[in-house]
């Protein structure tokens, strides 16, 4: 079977005369750029009115970004390394602070997994550019900023200025009822601006100069229509109900389960970056990142760079 669209003139599934066996990826090589593949290819099954995506054929997409690590080669990845290397020691020459954390998984990181870019519905985040396995900025952010939250004492003006330091303003909305920012009647309390940046840029982690280890793990839902329905807006009228008698579908999905990123943190002034990074290195160790973390997942050991 061909991809769909242009790629089907390099892509195919190829089924094994074993119907147990599963099915081959054809033309994709171990050096592809997977956000292409895993996101612009789809194998569609055109009967009359009918579309459908064969399983087994997500499954050699997933089969290939297993075996070739979702096309990551360390020659590239050093390169790659390299490069913002030179980028962070030009933003301190420019006199701004630079500050580094390296995670590595404690067992395995699902990160996108709600993402719905391809068709056949492989949530994993990739870089936009290199196609490798990348934590957003905006994920590692979002971590760091709920912890500090929650180990911030409120009623501290000191501890609230440094959170705000960081992160900016306005809060959202919860937050900033629960602050109290702008009703100004507490004693002692400073205004802050209503608007302002943050301090610190959180920048996505990249793969260290070496390939992180990919593997297929499986997500078994036991009330699939109704969380499938659930998720669509257009049948939110018709949501069924979740029962047992709603048969178990295995879902397989990519996790990144050894392996090194390097996060990078970019601030206005020493201070407040080393303070966002001690965060980001608190946040994931005990809250962790990306989805089921409370099925053990997500978490990750760091280590400050001096």
């Amino acid at each position: 079977m061909a991809a769909a669209g242009p790629l089907g003139r390099l892509l195919r599934v190829r089924w094994r005369a074993d119907d147990s066996a599963p099915a081959v990826l054809d033309g994709a090589d171990a050096d592809a750029n997977a956000l292409v593949l895993l996101h612009r290819t789809a194998f569609a099954d055109v009967t009359g009115t009918e579309v459908t995506l064969p399983e087994k054929a997500k499954q050699a997409l997933l089969s290939w970004a297993q075996q070739h690590r979702l096309g990551q080669v360390a020659a590239d990845m050093a390169r790659v390394a390299a490069r913002r290397d030179r980028a962070l020691e030009q933003l301190r020459r420019q006199g701004l602070a630079v500050r580094r954390v390296h995670l590595e998984p404690e067992w395995r990181l699902v990160s996108g997994l709600g993402e719905r870019a391809n068709a056949h519905e492989i949530g994993i985040h990739l870089h936009g550019t290199y196609g490798w396995p990348a934590l957003p900025g905006s994920t590692l952010k979002g971590a760091a900023a709920q912890w500090a939250w929650e180990n911030t004492d409120l009623d501290d003006p000191a501890a609230l200025g440094r959170f705000t330091g960081v992160f900016g303003t306005p809060l959202p909305e919860p937050r900033a009822e629960k602050v109290g920012e702008h009703d100004g009647d507490r004693p002692g309390r400073p205004r802050f601006p209503e608007s302002a940046r943050g301090r610190v840029r959180f920048l996505d982690a990249l793969p260290a100069a070496s390939p992180v280890t990919v593997t297929v793990d499986v997500l078994t839902p036991h009330v699939k229509p109704y969380y499938d329905a659930a998720a669509d807006s257009r049948a939110a009228r018709d949501v069924p109900p979740p029962a047992e008698h709603h048969q178990p579908v295995p879902v397989q999905f990519l996790t990144v389960s050894a392996g090194r990123f390097d996060a990078a943190l970019v601030g206005d002034g020493e201070r407040e970056t080393e303070q966002a990074a001690w965060w980001l290195a608190e946040a994931v160790t005990e809250l962790g990142l990306g989805a089921k973390t409370g099925a053990g997942y997500g978490y990750l050991d760091a280590e400050e760079e001096t």
